[in-house]
């Protein structure tokens, strides 16, 4: 194995057949300079404790979250090919482990994709070409490039485009034949335009779905971004925790796998993007009903509102599904229209659409602090939280006719009041005027 390289044990096809340790071996030397990058990225907003030898320490003797996520979404990659389902699904919580039989589905569709090595090597290229718009050297130097200010904010995925069309960012890329590098870029560009986790997490709204279209015609560029945005999922909570793919619970990738075949129906031109928006809702509620949760329809706003809440604050099991009913509920009535108003706007033919960005982690953060409270306790936290985001959508509401845009709102300074106050700060609390 010393003197092999990841190339060749892609090619001889022994990659799935290797140990975790010289995996990331081989990822260390092959991909020195992208992992480098990474090691500038700050932590993400959610927070907490390693609970053993991470993929960054073992390599690098340090901690650094960016590069933990990205090196566990390849070894959730080899533990998938290699069908090793007990290290996949290591530290998930019982009630909502990934099953058997859809660890084989998502299996399946990996299997089916990379029917070649070089497809193997793409998507992993892919994986390490993922967050590295996030590095603020390179922030720094695109910023520059393109005249932006530095305090104006861009998406990373648009950095790494940015990056990536001015040329020479990456070698990674030039290990690629010309038809699978080109697929790449074309991932690449896809996820400047769309955030698939932010559809599947009821984050964004119909409206950003629209960059789905640049893929028509191409289905190998589709199914390696759709497969690269699965494994990122995976390693998405490498930064927490480093031992398992903690965060592809069964409902995270029952709902990644049903929205793949409504999103090719998408770039088939057999489906709107309403339409493709509210079936991937539509999921999310048969998972939650198949729990005994009531029945939801997308036809009535504030159900299809409530299943958007549900979607961002991760609801997989009967009792969070209730404490979340009861706690929508509670709202005022003036409270919960603005709520619901805001959560239907979909940015396409109906005015303007606000996205809270990085909800979802602010959802998970509240409900990692209050895990130990009582119910009556943990109601309160989150009735504080839903009347945070009806404020934030300050009015917003569908006005049909109107021309379709999108904003965003970055919620992660919520999350500071959260750890350092406690949810009950959220009461009254507004997100400053320049976010």
């Amino acid at each position: 194995m010393a003197h092999c390289s990841l190339l060749d044990v892609i090619r001889q096809g022994k990659f799935a057949s290797l140990t975790n340790e010289a995996v990331l071996q081989l990822l260390g030397r092959q991909f020195e300079h992208d992992l480098k990058g990474l090691k500038n990225v700050p932590s993400n907003i959610e927070g907490g404790a390693q609970q053993a030898l991470t993929p960054s320490q073992y390599l690098y003797d340090h901690d650094y979250s960016e590069v933990n996520r990205t090196l566990l979404n390849i070894l959730a990659l080899k533990w998938l090919l290699a069908d090793d389902y007990a290290a996949f699904t290591a530290y998930q919580p019982d009630p909502v482990k990934l099953s058997k039989a859809t660890f084989e589905k998502f299996r399946h569709i990996t299997r089916s994709v990379l029917d070649h090595p070089d497809k193997i090597l793409a998507l992993i290229i892919s994986l390490i070409l993922g967050d590295q718009g996030k590095n603020p050297v390179l922030v720094d130097q695109v910023t520059s490039q393109e005249g932006l200010r530095g305090d104006e904010e861009v998406n990373h995925d648009e950095i790494l485009q940015k990056a990536i069309a001015e040329g020479g960012f990456s070698e990674s890329l030039g290990l690629l034949p010309p038809p699978l590098k080109d697929d790449v870029i074309l991932g690449v560009k896809l996820g400047a335009e769309l955030n698939i986790p932010q559809l599947t997490q009821g984050e964004n709204v119909p409206g950003s779905l629209k960059g789905l279209l640049m893929l028509s015609g191409h289905k190998q560029a589709f199914d390696l971004k759709y497969l690269e945005i699965m494994f990122d999922v995976a390693g998405a909570g490498g930064h927490i925790d480093a031992r398992g793919a903690t965060r592809m619970i069964e409902p995270v990738c029952q709902s990644l796998l049903l929205a793949h075949p409504i999103l090719e129906r998408v770039t088939a031109g057999q489906l709107s993007l309403r339409d493709a928006y509210d079936e991937v809702l539509r999921n999310r509620g048969c998972i939650l009903s198949k729990k005994g949760f009531k029945e939801l329809s997308t036809a009535v706003p504030a159900d299809r509102a409530f299943l958007r809440l549900c979607a961002m604050g991760r609801v997989a099991d009967l009792p969070l599904a209730q404490l979340f009913d009861e706690a929508f509920n509670s709202l005022p009535d003036e409270t919960r229209d603005a709520l619901v108003n805001g959560l239907n706007v979909d940015g396409l033919d109906d005015g303007q659409a606000v996205i809270l960005y990085y909800m979802p982690a602010l959802f998970a953060e509240l409900l990692r602090v209050t895990k130990d409270l009582s119910k009556p306790g943990r109601l309160e936290a989150l009735v504080y939280l839903l009347s945070f985001m009806a404020r934030t959508y300050k009015g917003s509401s569908p006005h049909k006719g109107e021309k379709g845009s999108i904003i965003e709102r970055d919620v992660s300074p919520a999350k500071d009041i959260v750890v350092q106050q406690g949810p009950t700060a959220l009461d009254g609390y507004d997100l400053p005027a320049r976010i």
